[in-house]
């Protein structure tokens, strides 16, 4: 377990190093082509569906914006940076980007469409990552569309994903976390989450090595063959599993994919996410 923790340290200090190089480039006059001429464009298309506005509260509204903001952000530095779409964007969401982001409009290698996602992509390409899913990935299809669902609902929609993944006929899944990862909660991730575990794999190929650099810590992630199984345990992952317990109110779900996410968990990085967003963009 302690050498996860390390490895997540040393992945998080060489990302900070690669972004101190990068505006030491930018600053010394070069361009971004001297930065990512290594960087190889994935041609899987992932796409946070954002047609769930009615359902979210402002508070929650802003939420969904600072996990897009950190997804932009991940994917213009990743090393292999995905064909990322915003879809459905509109109502509540695009009046909070105007209000308090206005720079969005500037965003590049970024798809953002006011149309359902199913009007853009076709629907043999299209599979929806839902944590209700009965079906488990083994790998990614770079030929394919996966849909995250932009919805941070605190478990008030449970099963939403998957029933619109049913009712438009399109495949679903989710991805192997059970397979590798014994988890102390529920098997719901916000959105950026989802979005960084997909840009892991992507470059490393390994999903148990995705999963433990981006699952938060405080979960007390540990690989399903070193994990410690007891009665108690089992318990009371089954009360979480049913509904939210007294601390959840506090927490932020999205039903994507994979693990709860407290926000005091992401609060540090929120906060640099803005000024990372207005970096690169500009």
């Amino acid at each position: 377990m302690c050498f996860k923790i390390q490895k997540r340290k040393e992945k998080r200090k060489r990302k900070k190093l690669e972004r101190q190089c990068q505006l030491e480039s930018n600053s010394d006059g070069n361009d971004r082509k001297r930065i990512r001429r290594h960087v190889v464009q994935s041609t899987l298309r992932l796409i946070i569906d954002c047609s769930f506005d009615d359902l979210m509260i402002l508070k929650d509204i802003k939420k969904l914006h600072k996990q897009i903001q950190r997804c932009y952000a991940e994917n213009r530095r990743a090393l292999h940076p995905v064909q990322f779409y915003l879809t459905s964007h509109g109502g509540q969401l695009k009046k909070n980007m105007d209000e308090n982001d206005k720079g969005w409009v500037n965003w590049k290698d970024i798809y953002i469409k006011p149309e359902h996602y199913s009007e853009l992509i076709k629907k043999e390409d299209l599979i929806y990552l839902t944590s209700d899913s009965p079906n488990i990935l083994k790998e990614l299809d770079e030929s394919k569309a996966y849909v995250i669902g932009g919805l941070v609902d605190h478990n008030h929609h449970k099963g939403l994903t998957y029933k619109q993944a049913s009712d438009y006929g399109i495949d679903h899944a989710q991805l192997p976390l059970g397979n590798f990862v014994k988890m102390n909660s529920r098997k719901v991730l916000a959105v950026n989450h989802v979005f960084e575990i997909i840009l892991e794999y992507l470059e490393t190929r390994n999903w148990q090595e995705a999963f433990f650099t981006i699952l938060p810590q405080r979960k007390g992630a540990v690989p399903t063959d070193k994990a410690c199984e007891s009665s108690s345990h089992d318990k009371q992952s089954a009360r979480v599993e049913g509904g939210l317990d007294s601390d959840s109110s506090e927490e932020d779900y999205s039903r994507n994919e994979l693990d709860s996410q407290h926000e005091g968990e992401k609060q540090d990085k929120e906060n640099s996410t803005e000024s990372t967003v207005n970096s690169i963009t500009h």
